[in-house]
């Protein structure tokens, strides 16, 4: 299986890996794993005090996210052993290591094992390093001379709280040793860029350092008990990450590689699933069907002030051919104040095409056909300009509304997709997210409230359905929608409202419209966000959005599945039934708190 063999294995894609990483990031002698340092008491995986105490009934909880705060007290035991086993930081400089013979055999950034954590724990207990940051500090990971985003610096952020909703556990818990965490911290690049351009192969590669740290981890314990009894931890990766454009079918190397890890398992570690949020983007208006047989069209926003370019796919219907058709797919787009629209004259797919109205640019078209599985899609990539010039000379769009449709050799149902382009807190782009408009789509009921869902009496070409995270489209990933966690609520049968923001899936099965499950995104319609901890120990922020739903069904199967309690296999079918008994995350308290807007 290809996710059981270690990351020095695919040299062909780690040796483009230069093309997106910090230089001061690249390991330029990559070489063999090393079993050796993990019989090193100083970069073994966990100190004795972390160790659980029986294998049979614990599992590995993985996180994917952005800045991690693995020195956090809620991710300890006893606020000396640290639970995180393994840290891969994707941005950190290799040259300030803390030991480099760590992670030699990764491509790029630095890696902390449990047991350096937990030393440096010790020192600052002893008063050799001075605060919680001093230990990120001496770890490279808060660094202000590199002029990179430093995310661990602040108070809260996302990583921090969905490593707490699925992993922190009160220092003086006696179930957290059960829990030992695997982690990567993302690049910042990977955050800032919306569009999800380099995520994948950053994503990637992070689930085949978690599956390898994990079998190595199991391994370890083996030896350590000594008993001659094998050790198959499970291992549940939360990835609270997705982008708003994609096929949203399943085909995509994210949704595909996730799938092959869960069906084929391993006989050397246990189960492996992945947990994704449902995104927030039900209100967003960027999701469009147009009905080639009806001459269906849609109008679509740019905004003023966008300093970036905003990308739509257009996705045609899906062919059970892996050759694409003779007749390719068109566009055409049109200002309202424009006498003629400008469209594009695609003979072949593999090809751009620079879309002009007189002298004026307006975009680049891109043709492709997308084959996988015996069959495959067509699909154009519409990359906009933006709407006010990067420099002087530099091509430009009037903001306002552009008129666009598609046409094709058969009548059929094309979806079209809005890319994500606003600027994340803290890492400003420029980007301003544009939409889609349709005088037939409602947002507001009669009284003012927010509507949940689509009128299919209204027949819009502008949807709710279909804003589902474009990385979760797969058919073994559990799918989180998010809900009103009505906090004073006691009663487990109480069925939660779904929020309105949480997106949705496409008409058909009941897993593809709202999730496989759901988990509180906001504590209640006037209390917003879940409360987490923050980056620092003792600190706590308040976080919306179905980024939190996720971690909490994370942590919520990974006690199930160390419960040694007999269950049916974890399937998107059954996950619902598997969890409804199961605890949600809960925080030390919300004192300190900050409130944060979803992400």
């Amino acid at each position: 299986m290809i996710a059981l063999e270690t990351l020095s294995t695919f040299s062909g894609l780690l040796q483009n890996i230069g093309n997106f990483a910090q230089p001061d990031t690249i390991r330029p002698d990559m070489g063999p794993y090393d079993e050796a340092l993990e019989e090193d008491p100083g970069t073994q995986f966990l100190s004795a005090g972390a160790i659980p105490p029986d294998p049979a009934r614990a599992a590995v909880i993985g996180i994917i996210d952005d800045a991690v705060p693995f020195a956090n007290q809620r991710l300890t035991v006893d606020g000396l052993h640290s639970r995180v086993a393994a840290i891969w930081l994707q941005d950190g400089a290799v040259t300030k290591a803390v030991n480099q013979a760590v992670g030699a055999d990764l491509p790029h950034g630095t890696e902390l094992r449990g047991a350096q954590i937990s030393d440096m724990l010790k020192d600052l207990a002893a008063g050799d390093l001075s605060d919680e940051d001093a230990i990120y500090r001496k770890a490279g990971v808060i660094d202000f001379s590199r002029g990179s985003v430093q995310s661990a610096a602040f108070f809260g952020n996302h990583g921090a709280a969905v490593a707490d909703l699925a992993a922190g556990f009160p220092p003086s818990d006696p179930d957290a040793r059960n829990f030992p965490v695997m982690a990567v911290s993302l690049p910042p690049e990977v955050t800032r860029d919306t569009l999800g351009t380099f995520a994948p192969v950053y994503i990637l590669t992070a689930i085949l350092y978690l599956v390898q740290r994990t079998r190595r981890l199991c391994r370890w314990l083996e030896q350590v008990r000594g008993d001659g009894v094998a050790v198959r931890l499970p291992l549940i990766i939360n990835i609270s990450y997705g982008i708003l454009a994609g096929a949203k079918d399943g085909s995509s190397l994210v949704e595909r590689f996730q799938d092959a890890v869960t069906q084929a398992g391993a006989t050397d570690i246990g189960p492996v699933h992945f947990v994704l949020p449902m995104g927030n983007h039900r209100q967003s208006q960027t999701h469009a069907a147009l009905d080639t047989a009806k001459g269906d069209h849609v109008v679509w926003e740019a905004k003023p002030d966008d300093a970036t370019p905003s990308f739509i796919e257009f996705w045609g219907p899906w062919r059970d051919d892996p050759e694409p058709p003779g007749q390719c797919m068109q566009l055409s787009i049109a200002r309202h104040s424009d006498a003629m629209p400008a469209t594009t004259g695609f003979q072949s797919h593999g090809g751009f095409e620079k879309l002009q109205n007189g002298d004026a640019p307006v975009a680049r078209a891109y043709l492709q056909y997308r084959a996988t599985n015996g069959g495959g899609r067509e699909v154009i990539t519409l990359a906009m300009y933006p709407t006010v010039p990067a420099q002087p000379g530099s091509p430009y769009i009037q903001p306002g509304c552009y008129r666009m449709s598609v046409s094709l050799g058969v009548d059929a149902v094309v979806d079209a997709y809005i890319q994500r382009d606003d600027s994340i807190r803290r890492f400003r782009s420029g980007g301003r997210q544009s939409k889609f408009r349709d005088p037939r789509y409602q947002t507001h009921d009669a009284a003012g409230r927010v509507l949940a869902n689509d009128d299919p009496a209204a027949q819009a070409a502008v949807m709710r359905e279909g804003t589902v995270n474009a990385f979760a489209g797969g058919s073994h990933q559990l799918r989180v929608g998010g809900t009103f966690g009505d906090e004073d609520s006691d009663e487990a049968e109480v069925e939660r409202e779904v929020v309105p923001y949480s997106g949705l899936g496409t008409d058909g099965p009941a897993r593809a419209v709202t999730g496989d499950t759901t988990a509180p995104a906001d504590r209640s319609r006037i209390r917003p966000g879940i409360v987490a901890m923050g980056s620092l120990s003792g600190s706590r922020q308040a976080v919306s959005g179905t980024s939190m739903s996720s971690p909490q069904v994370t942590r919520a199967l990974a006690i199930k599945l160390a419960s040694g309690i007999p269950i049916p296999p974890v399937t998107p079918a059954n996950i619902a039934a598997i969890l409804q008994d199961a605890p949600v995350a809960r925080t030390a308290g919300p004192q300190n708190t900050r409130i944060i807007k979803k992400f």
